[in-house]
């Protein structure tokens, strides 16, 4: 054998090796199969629901688009659930499809499959409509009846639109 064929046998091995490497890294960090559509570059929105969410990953398999979130815990947590549940309900608004199920990716690398069931839709809504009435009386003023002299020293005096003069 000459040199060429030498060096291009170690490339062919070297290129082998490295994609072993890289397919154990893979799945030891408990990526799964599928086309990445997003990689914690795509935010989705929802102004109709007012819902925004940022996913660390979206899967396309065939017609179904597949949240993936990866968590440092070692179990997932109903939290967990409910934040992938908010990105069912993005998903299907940007892609028109309701995604069947999405994936926790844990910190050991195992993945957990969170079904996208009714009852976890109508939490994240009935939260979300519980956050969106607290917002709406946090923004009403609080009315401030304060000696001239008090509102005078007070130091939210710039943020305050009953501030006495």
């Amino acid at each position: 054998m000459n040199a060429a064929t030498l060096v291009a046998i170690a490339t062919a091995l070297l290129g082998l090796l490295l994609l072993l490497v890289a397919w154990h890294a893979r799945a030891h960090r408990g990526l799964g199969a599928g086309e990445t559509v997003a990689l914690d570059n795509v935010t989705l929105f929802s102004a109709r629901l007012q819902l925004v969410g940022r996913p660390d990953r979206i899967v396309k398999q065939g017609n179904n688009y597949i949240p993936e979130e990866w968590k440092s815990s070692k179990r997932v947590s109903h939290g967990h659930r409910l934040q992938l549940a908010t990105y069912f309900i993005l998903i299907e608004e940007e892609y028109g499809v309701r995604p069947d199920h999405g994936v926790v990716v844990l910190g050991d690398g195992s993945r957990v499959t969170v079904n996208n069931t009714e009852a976890l839709r109508e939490e994240v809504l009935s939260i979300a409509a519980k956050i969106r009435a607290h917002r709406a009386v946090i923004a009403e003023p609080v009315p401030v009846c304060q000696p001239a002299s008090k509102c005078r020293r007070c130091g939210q005096r710039s943020n305050c639109d009953q501030a006495t003069p």
